[in-house]
């Protein structure tokens, strides 16, 4: 029974024990659901609350809604009247702009007129200055014809009162000619202005020397204004200008030499004189060392070729070696040797057949037809001015220019001795006894001459800075001759003493041309 009672003991406890943790259980459950109904009512609760704000909120939202609308309402009743506003604007604008076109149109059609009569007036003002050039351009011609003209005249006149003696007015009248020529850029070598000036500036002195013919001049480089000449009566003679003297000392007088040439060793102070009668002699310090005898008949003329000397006769020719003083070998020509010149530095003959012979060398000579006619018994090149003359025995000169042309031109009366050329001046001597200046760059070619002299002229030379002529004669005169137009023109202008008086300038030049003093008036070359 004990035990059946404690069974049910533990039985009642247990249930028990089951009904309290059933319990527990269930106040728990009732517990955690009334925690979890607690916390819907809080959300509830909260989202109560949140719903009445969001009302709010909403409530708030719908006010600035409706202001927004009421504002953008407005707006858009302003964006309207802004929109009519632009438009008429536009419109507004739209007429501006196309009437702003039109004047735009307008303007440049005004101003493609403004450009077009600019450019008509330009055109007539170019066509107005291009007339008053051309007149002012001929009248300065016609100026310059004239003064020029005026000039040659006063030339001509100046000449015309030196010779009647009336020294002072030619020398003014030449002095003023130049003065015009000059200033007007016309030829200082035409004939009448130059020959006015050489006469009015007293050019020329002469001195009897020689009892023979002089035959040939020659030069010192390292004597100033010292020279050797030669002559047929054997005499060879050194000169040296002093001031208006002509200082002569004799290094040989010998009638039996016939001198026909003679060339001055300048670096040896060796004098070289050639007689035509075979002899070569040598001078040493003006003293005769050596004759050596030439087996060449009738010898005429030496030439430089190298270092050795080429002697020439009328028939024959010799080999001459100065350092030894030897003739090496003498050679017969198949021709007679009329004149002896030079032509590319190379010795030039001309026989009496119409030929010429151009020494290559002592062994070859190159033979050809003179390209003119006649006796040729002078002849010059210029190699720079690339023309030729040839004098001949008649007093013809043929000139050739650069092309090739032959000109015959008349100007001596007798044969023609010498022709020199210096750049584009032709110097030709004749035994006429005249010296006559060419000049090529004149329209027409005439004799200018420079002087004459009583006896034939032989030969002539420049001295080395070309400011003389000086020429030899066959009575023995040497003559000298000033040919530098700036030493002339300073020397006619220290000669004058006054100027013209106006009544000499009305009588000689006239009243259309201003007066002026000449006296100081420089003259530009």
């Amino acid at each position: 029974m004990e035990k059946k009672s404690a069974t049910v003991n533990v039985i009642a406890g247990l249930l028990l024990i089951g009904a309290c943790v059933t319990a527990g259980i269930l106040y728990s459950r009732q517990v955690s659901k009334n925690a979890e109904l607690e916390q819907q009512l809080q959300e509830l609760t909260k989202r109560e609350q949140q719903s009445v704000v969001m009302q709010h909120v909403n409530a708030q939202m719908e006010e600035i809604a409706n202001e927004e609308r009421r504002i953008s309402d407005e707006q858009r009743d302003v964006a309207i009247e802004q929109t009519r506003v632009a438009e008429q604007e536009r419109q507004n604008a739209e007429q501006q702009r196309r009437q702003a076109e039109t004047e735009r149109q307008n303007a440049l059609i005004a101003e493609q007129k403004a450009v077009e009569a600019s450019q008509t007036a330009q055109s007539q003002r170019r066509i107005a200055e291009h007339q008053r050039s051309e007149a002012e351009y001929s009248k300065r011609v016609a100026d310059t014809l004239s003064y020029i003209t005026l000039a040659r005249s006063l030339g001509n006149t100046a000449q015309t009162q030196y010779r009647a003696g009336n020294r002072e007015v030619a020398d003014l009248l030449a002095y003023t000619a130049i003065i015009f020529t000059t200033r007007y850029h016309g030829n200082i070598y035409y004939p009448s202005v130059y020959q006015a000036l050489a006469m009015t500036s007293q050019n020329r002195n002469l001195w009897a020397k020689h009892k023979g013919s002089i035959t040939d001049i020659a030069f010192y480089e390292d004597i100033k204004d010292g020279f050797v000449s030669c002559s047929t009566y054997g005499e060879v003679l050194k000169h040296r200008l002093d001031g208006p003297n002509l200082q002569t000392s004799t290094i040989i007088r010998n009638s039996k030499y016939d001198f026909r040439d003679v060339y001055i060793d300048r670096n040896k102070k060796i004098i070289y004189a050639l007689s035509r009668t075979s002899e070569l002699l040598v001078f040493k310090n003006e003293q005769l060392v050596e004759v050596l005898p030439v087996s060449v008949a009738k010898l005429k003329c030496m030439e430089v070729v190298g270092r050795q000397f080429v002697l020439f006769g009328e028939s024959g020719m010799a080999l001459f070696d100065p350092e030894s003083r030897k003739i090496l070998k003498t050679k017969d020509l198949s021709f007679r040797v009329v004149s002896i010149s030079r032509y590319d530095n190379t010795p030039l003959l001309f026989d009496d057949r119409g030929r010429q012979h151009l020494i290559k060398s002592f062994d070859r000579i190159e033979t050809q037809p003179v390209p003119v006619k006649g006796q040729v018994t002078a002849f010059a090149e210029s190699k720079n001015q690339h023309i030729k003359a040839y004098g001949m025995k008649d007093g013809t000169l043929y000139y050739i220019n650069p092309q090739g042309k032959v000109t015959r031109l008349s100007g001596h009366r007798s044969q023609i001795s010498k022709i020199k050329i210096n750049g584009q001046r032709i110097y030709s001597a004749s035994y006429d006894g005249t010296l006559n200046l060419w000049m090529t760059n004149l329209a027409k070619l005439e004799a200018m001459t420079l002087f004459s002299v009583p006896g034939w002229i032989i030969n002539f030379t420049y001295d080395p800075r070309k400011t003389y002529i000086w020429t030899g004669d066959q009575k023995g005169d040497l003559t000298q001759a000033l040919i530098s137009v700036p030493i002339m023109i300073k020397r006619l202008q220290r000669q004058l003493k006054r100027n013209l008086t106006r009544e000499e300038w009305q009588y000689y030049i006239g009243d259309n041309v201003p007066y002026e003093e000449i006296i100081g008036k420089e003259v530009r070359l």
